[in-house]
């Protein structure tokens, strides 16, 4: 049976050293001319939308004029993304090339992404990052949902759409970095992989019990037996 792997983004597959942020504030300023308390607001885990009507709507902005200036706010992120995510340092985390480079050599395995970000930035941060986006061949991103819990199912059912396959939480693995990813992956019924190469130490994600935990992806054999286990000998 083909497995689904949904990867997290941001602090997963790559270390973005604050360009998320920037392209943000960029956005908003350009849109609203106010980021909100950006400054001290913790985007960990949640998606793009999730923040946005979080930081306007402090600042007195109605959800419902934020819901109508999203797909903007999406443009002018994905807009200064391209200037600045070159410029910015962003690398791919510990493991991940090789790690990607394995399980594209596999036919038992569909690749996807499951990420807070929206659909026109989450590529360019890829790109920037020297992992190439067309590898995943499904998304579930922020600007599909506010609700990350949401996509899990997205996911899953734009997989089942391009291969004609049956994939649900039985042959589906989400794998992130924050306690977010965990609960998602929950959520989806789904398998859940946590690793600590984001902002979340292994202890504190311990406690969210995932299926399996790593520090990082350096030991590209031991994550592809997390992912795919052989199957059981008689």
């Amino acid at each position: 049976m083909k497995k689904l792997l949904l990867f997290d983004i941001d602090g997963t597959l790559i270390r973005s050293n604050g360009a998320g942020r920037l392209t943000l504030a960029y956005a908003l300023e350009k849109r609203f001319g106010t980021a909100g308390p950006l400054e001290h607001y913790n985007m960990s885990g949640k998606t793009d939308p999730r923040i946005i009507t979080d930081l306007l709507t402090a600042v007195g902005i109605s959800p419902k004029e934020i819901q109508t200036n999203l797909p903007a706010i999406y443009e002018l992120m994905a807009e200064h993304g391209q200037d600045i995510f070159a410029q910015r340092g962003i690398t791919a985390c510990v493991g991940v090339p090789e790690l990607l480079a394995a399980l594209n050599a596999r036919d038992d395995v569909l690749l996807g992404l499951l990420t807070g970000n929206s659909q026109l930035t989450a590529p360019l941060k890829l790109t920037a990052a020297g992992i190439d986006p067309l590898q995943f061949k499904v998304g579930a991103y922020g600007s599909d949902a506010m609700d990350r819990n949401e996509l899990p199912t997205l996911g899953m059912a734009r997989a089942n759409q391009l291969t004609g396959e049956l994939f649900d939480g039985n042959n589906t693995v989400i794998i992130g970095d924050t306690p977010a990813d965990i609960l998602c992956a929950r959520a989806g019924k789904a398998t859940a992989v946590a690793v600590a190469s984001g902002w979340h130490a292994a202890a504190t994600l311990a406690e969210y019990r995932p299926d399996f935990l790593f520090e990082n992806f350096g030991d590209t054999s031991g994550v592809l037996d997390a992912l795919l286990p052989a199957p059981e000998r008689p």
